[in-house]
C-alpha cells in the first residue's frame, strides 16, 4: 500500500472557549483504483449559535460516507451517465464522488436547518474536502476554508471563498488589502446549515510529483502570505509551527489544518 504523508491539526486558539473546527484524515487502498486518501475539514460558524455542532455532524457524515458508501461506489463495474454531460474528469469514479459529496451537503443544510429551528438557534459550517485517488484528487468547497497545492517553488489556491469580501474582489470593488482589514471579511455567502440552498464548488486536477495539499480554515490561512506557506510546509511539524505564527500575529480564531503530501 502506497504511504501518503499526512499530518493534521486542529488548535482552540488564544481567545475563544469552544473550538468550533472539525476536521478527518483518512487513508485506504482498493484493489480496483489503488491508493486512496481522504481529508475533510469544517469551520463552525463562530457568529452562529453552537457552530461546533454543525462542523462535528458534517464530518462525521462525511466519515460514514467514507467507510460505508465510498467502497460500494469503487466496486462498481460501470455507471450510468447522461450522454448531455460534459465531464471535467476523466475519472468516473471522481464525478460519481462529486455527485455523493453535493448530495451529502444537500441533505446536511437540511438536517442542521431543522435542527435549529428545533432548537431555536442558527447554525452553520464551512467545509472543504479532498478525495486523492493514485494521482488524481477532487476538491470541494462551501464558504472560506481552502485548499492549496504547494511545491518547493509554489503555492496555489485552489478554492474559491464564497465570501462577501471574495465577491466584491471578484466584482472588482475591493483590493486585496482592503478585503484583509474589512469589517465584514468573516460573512459568507453561504454555509451548510444557514443557507437556504448550498451550491459547492468542485476541482479536479492531477497530483504532480512532490505536491502537498493544505486544507485549513480561516484562522490558519488568514494572516499568512502563500510564499509563507511554501516554506513552512518544509519543515518538520508544519502545521504546528504555522499555528504558533498565526497566533503570534494575533489570530484570535480557532486554526486547523490537514496536510496530504503525494
Amino acid at each position: 500500500m502506497k504511504k501518503f504523508n499526512t499530518d493534521a491539526i486542529t488548535d482552540i486558539g488564544v481567545k475563544k472557549s469552544v473550538n468550533q473546527d472539525a476536521l478527518l484524515l483518512k487513508q485506504a487502498h482498493s484493489t480496483a483504483v489503488g491508493d486512496i486518501c481522504f481529508g475533510c475539514l469544517c469551520d463552525g460558524m463562530g457568529g452562529l449559535s453552537a457552530g461546533e455542532i454543525a462542523s462535528s455532524a458534517l464530518v462525521h457524515r462525511m466519515d460514514e460516507w467514507f467507510r460505508v458508501e465510498l467502497p460500494g461506489l469503487l466496486s462498481r463495474p460501470d455507471f450510468t451517465e447522461s450522454l448531455s454531460e460534459d465531464p471535467s474528469c476523466e475519472n468516473i469514479y471522481l464525478r460519481q464522488v462529486e455527485k455523493n459529496w453535493d448530495y451529502i451537503v444537500n441533505e446536511m443544510n437540511v438536517r442542521l436547518q431543522k435542527y435549529g429551528m428545533q432548537k431555536g438557534i442558527r447554525i452553520g459550517t464551512t467545509i472543504v474536502a479532498i478525495l486523492v485517488i493514485e494521482n488524481d484528487y477532487i476538491i470541494m468547497n462551501v464558504g472560506d476554508s481552502r485548499a492549496y497545492r504547494c511545491s518547493d517553488e509554489e503555492c496555489d489556491l485552489l478554492t474559491h471563498d464564497h465570501s462577501y469580501v471574495q465577491q466584491q474582489m471578484d466584482m472588482g470593488r475591493m483590493t486585496r488589502e482592503e478585503a484583509k482589514v474589512s469589517d465584514k471579511k468573516s460573512v459568507l455567502l453561504q454555509c451548510v446549515g444557514a443557507s437556504e440552498e448550498v451550491v459547492p464548488s468542485f476541482y479536479y486536477g492531477k497530483c504532480g510529483d512532490n505536491n502537498k495539499y493544505l486544507l485549513c480554515s480561516d484562522g490558519l490561512w488568514r494572516r499568512m502570505e502563500e510564499k509563507e506557506i511554501i516554506s513552512m510546509l518544509q519543515r518538520k511539524q508544519a502545521l504546528e509551527a504555522m499555528t504558533n505564527l498565526v497566533k503570534k500575529r494575533g489570530e484570535t480564531d480557532n486554526i486547523s489544518g490537514l496536510v496530504i503530501a503525494v
